[in-house]
């Protein structure tokens, strides 16, 4: 029988490269993702990876669970083909290691199914498929959205839809991506060297390993169904992103201040819901 499976709470901030510009593997899918009549949406695969993700949590890790069927986003920028793999062996293999060293090991058991990292083929997540400086094309969040990856779009890359599908995203060339994160980061460096600036250093360096004609896309995914659609409509927080770092360069830092509490708020709202029972 065939559930219906509701988007994950998670969005995605995704890059696309020339399909010249990825290896031949990825390239490959990529063509494939072109070939039918017409290419699944950005909603359908996110929910399509999302069935494999509830597949394991299984009492015992299907075979094939990590892994998983490799599929590709498509963008058409000007006549160019743009792509996103998906490389789930890549992002899973993060994954685990993510949560193998968060977490300590008598939770780790309480967490995963029995003996479901027995069953883990560990093989696909090695080299071969994903080598140890590979670097994922997408990153997600759950829950919400990190307020830095706001600083990669302006205002005008916004673009919301409320019918058939509720749907809120920001698309920029990466060369205007890199000259914003770029230009942020030398301000506050200056403005405020005692500032935790890490996450926009590492927002920084991911960027940078992408073919210079990429597209990068913030989509909201699944977090549009837990916003009324009057807070969605209303949601602005890459523009107030901007203006808290205008307040900077100004050298209005209670400005600045002000709208960072503010969007933090309105993002930890959303956020609690996660521990909502």
């Amino acid at each position: 029988m065939r559930t219906s499976v509701v988007a994950p709470y998670c969005c995605y901030l995704r890059v696309y490269e020339p399909l010249a510009a990825l290896p031949e593997g990825e390239r490959s899918s990529g063509e494939a993702g072109l070939s039918v009549p017409e290419p699944a949406q950005t909603g359908a695969l996110a929910v399509a990876e999302q069935r494999e993700a509830l597949a394991a949590l299984l009492p015992v890790l299907p075979l094939g669970a990590v892994g998983g069927e490799s599929r590709a986003y498509t963008l058409e920028v000007d006549g160019m083909l743009l792509v996103c793999p998906d490389e789930p062996a890549l992002r899973i293999r993060q994954a685990l290691a993510d949560l193998m060293e968060s977490l300590p090991e008598h939770v780790l058991q309480v967490i995963l199914p029995a003996g479901g990292l027995d069953r883990v083929d560990f093989g696909a997540l090695q080299d071969e498929a994903c080598p140890a400086d590979a670097v994922p094309h997408i990153l997600t969040a759950r829950w919400h959205v990190p307020l830095v990856w706001f600083v990669i779009f302006g205002d005008e890359d916004r673009s919301i839809a409320m019918d058939p599908v509720r749907e809120l995203r920001y698309r920029t060339p990466m060369v205007e991506a890199r000259r914003r994160v770029g230009r942020a980061y030398r301000l506050l460096k200056r403005a405020h060297p005692d500032w935790e600036l890490e996450p926009l250093r590492e927002l920084g360096r991911w960027i940078e390993t992408f073919h210079p004609h990429s597209w990068v896309e913030l989509d909201y995914g699944g977090l549009v169904q837990l916003m009324d659609p009057e807070v969605l409509a209303a949601d602005r927080s890459a523009k107030d992103v901007t203006a808290a770092l205008q307040a900077v360069a100004q050298g209005n830092d209670e400005e600045a201040v002000i709208v960072y509490r503010r969007l933090r708020k309105r993002w930890w709202t959303l956020r609690v819901k996660e521990r909502a029972s």
